[in-house]
């Protein structure tokens, strides 16, 4: 059996299909974000035991951006989220890219046009800043040391701007209410309200 939309001709019993298996990907890719996000949440209390409360509400502020496919790699959302969840520890701006969405934009940049000088600098830099632990090359730590001896000043001004330009003005904690518990478990949290005691 067709159905007619708008004067085209499709077939229902291919569409429900592939409905439910674009709705099961993208679900997926969301589970396992949230896991990577509750994971990094777990380290970023390890480094930071005295904001233990405010990183456990910083959930919020994970949810990756849209800016490209690579965010869906694990490594990827990873880094930008240890990056989020230290400057959420330390009390500074959560809005300025971070270096894994930075290196997000570099890539598609680079699609257009090889970078060279700073903006590799840059590329370098932000890689070593957000995946520390996924080097492209054996030597890549030597090839960073050598742009930023040539490209220091250059690399700081376009590191900033990228920053900016790239940032995310509606990524902010706001204000966090607590109702005493914390997966499921009663917790002393300082952000409980005095009025609303946990059970």
């Amino acid at each position: 059996m067709t159905t007619t939309t708008s004067g085209s001709h499709r077939s229902d019993s291919a569409d429900p299909a592939a409905l439910f298996a674009a709705i099961e990907a993208e679900a997926g890719s969301l589970f396992a974000a949230m896991e990577w996000a509750d994971d990094e949440i777990a380290a970023a209390v390890r480094r930071h035991p005295a904001q233990a409360d405010l990183l456990y509400h910083a959930f919020g502020v994970l949810m990756p951006r849209d800016i490209g496919p690579g965010m869906n790699a694990e490594f990827v959302y990873r880094g930008h989220a240890r990056e989020l969840l230290d400057r959420v520890a330390a009390g500074t701006d959560l809005c300025p890219a971070t270096a894994a969405e930075i290196c997000l934009t570099l890539a598609e940049v680079s699609q257009q046009a090889p970078m060279h000088g700073s903006g590799a600098g840059l590329y370098f830099r932000m890689w070593l800043t957000a995946f520390p632990e996924h080097l492209v090359t054996a030597d890549q730590a030597d090839n960073q040391s050598h742009y930023e001896h040539l490209y220091g000043p250059q690399i700081d001004e376009l590191e900033a701007t990228m920053r900016r330009k790239a940032a995310d003005t509606g990524r902010q904690l706001g204000d966090i209410e607590c109702e005493g518990r914390h997966h499921g478990r009663s917790v002393s949290c300082r952000f409980t309200s005095s009025r609303r005691p946990a059970p």
